[in-house]
């Protein structure tokens, strides 16, 4: 099986497309597409975000007027097409479709809301916005629940919103029918924790969290009929000896839940949790060197590699995961763009 590798570099305004071998772990350069853009280059990230059948790629730039662009994909070769331009109304750190695929979903660090798209059948966006959403200082993770039942108003499913500077994760219920989200809980985060990226467990009622400012991981507990959650763990990613700002940044689960990885900046750093297949609370399985600042990164459908981006070496490096141990093994490192921090990868087949 092989998958599409995509990763945007935010200062060279690059998106870098590559075909992984699964079995070996390799990966060849498919093409290096420009992403429209206009100002200084931006020292923020490129979120980027697949649609639902994986045939459009959504990708924005940081820098006023926020256009966020639309790329199709060509199924034989996986290379991409821009289709459209859009001027946004706020920088966005984040984008993700509903379940359903007929919303696109983002959330602005810089400006502090959550905004609606609807999505049209060849994946442009609809317009005007369906919902703009004030939230406490810097959002930065937006992301529907894989449970409850969309397009049923208010008994419809979840949205999960972080909050940096607020301390807090926004709990929404989300109206399929009409793309709005009502406000249903606000969840205080330990003080100066900093909530930034946030995964689903694929099979239990678990949500983790990994926090930026104090570089930690927590795991909540979900209720399933109020999207309510409880905090249930809490676990340092700072190695022993580091001192300063640790900067947490990202979190991906493998695709069986065996194994939650999350990135620390300032240590260049990934750890690993083990995590029980009944409660899943976690059991650290070992802190891992990887590339200079990881700001991104992602793992692979079948869950045998991980790819790490380095924000200061200007590269990707992929590791292979130990499935007993959980243990990052490195295949190979690959150049790319200037400062890339954000990674995608989806099987090759169009769903």
């Amino acid at each position: 099986m092989s998958c599409l590798v995509h990763v945007s570099s935010s200062e060279s305004r690059e998106i870098h497309a590559f075909r992984l071998d699964d079995g070996s772990g390799k990966l060849d350069l498919i093409e290096v597409v420009d992403v429209p853009g206009t100002g200084a280059p931006t020292r923020g990230n490129i979120p980027l975000a697949w649609s639902r059948d994986r045939s459009v790629l959504y990708a924005q730039i940081r820098i006023d007027p926020f256009p966020l662009s639309v790329f199709a994909r060509d199924v034989a070769s996986g290379c991409l097409r821009l289709v459209d331009t859009y001027p946004m109304p706020a920088p966005m750190a984040y984008l993700a479709p509903t379940r359903d695929g007929r919303f696109l979903m983002g959330a602005s660090y810089d400006q502090a809301l959550l905004t609606v798209n609807g999505i049209e059948a060849d994946g442009r966006l609809a317009f005007p916005i369906q919902q703009t959403v004030a939230t406490p200082p810097k959002a930065h993770c937006i992301v529907e629940a894989p449970f409850g039942e969309p397009s049923r108003g208010s008994s419809g499913g979840f949205v999960y919103a972080t909050s940096v500077d607020g301390d807090c994760i926004l709990v929404y219920r989300l109206d399929v029918a009409s793309g709005r989200l009502t406000e249903a809980a606000v969840v205080p985060a330990r003080p100066g924790s900093g909530p930034r990226h946030l995964v689903f467990h694929p099979t239990l009622d678990m949500l983790y969290c990994v926090n930026e400012h104090a570089g930690s991981l927590a795991a909540y507990s979900i209720d399933r009929k109020t999207g309510a959650l409880q905090e249930v763990q809490y676990e340092s990613l700072v190695p022993a000896g580091f001192t300063g700002r640790a900067m947490g940044a990202d979190i991906h689960l493998t695709p069986d839940g065996a194994y939650v990885y999350a990135s620390v900046r300032k240590t260049d750093t990934i750890t690993a949790f083990r995590l029980d297949p009944v409660t899943g609370l976690m059991t650290r399985a070992g802190d891992f060197d990887v590339e200079d600042y990881p700001r991104g990164f992602s793992i692979a459908p079948s869950g045998r590699f991980l790819i790490c981006a380095g924000q200061n070496s200007n590269r990707i490096s992929v590791y292979a995961i130990d499935p007993a141990t959980g243990g990052l093994t490195l295949v190979e490192r690959y150049p790319v763009g200037k400062r890339p921090s954000w990674i995608e990868i989806v099987p090759d087949a169009v769903i």
